[in-house]
């Protein structure tokens, strides 16, 4: 089950947020999927492991993951290099 490690603060909505953060993810990993249902996701691959970026739980961009790993912390700190990233105290659970 995915959990919430972050969220990323941002004033636009999602959906015109989405444009600019997914160009800045896509600049730093190879493997990047995404899309735009109703919701905005952003899913990023690497060495079997998968986090995602996305609006299903928000109206903000949470970064998930089903569990801590290298490619988790490498994904905030890249989005936080460019965007203010606010951590959970504790992964929030869906």
């Amino acid at each position: 089950m995915p959990k919430a490690f972050a969220t990323i603060e941002h004033s636009q909505s999602y959906y015109a947020f989405y444009d600019e953060l997914l160009a800045h993810v896509r600049a730093g990993f190879d493997e990047v999927q995404s899309g735009v249902q109703g919701d905005a996701w952003i899913w990023i691959f690497r060495d079997g492991e998968k986090v995602a970026v996305d609006t299903f739980y928000s109206m903000q961009f949470e970064i998930n993951s089903d569990a801590e790993s290298a490619l988790l912390r490498d994904v905030i700190a890249h989005i936080g290099q460019k965007y203010p990233v606010r951590h959970y105290d504790e992964p929030r659970e869906f």
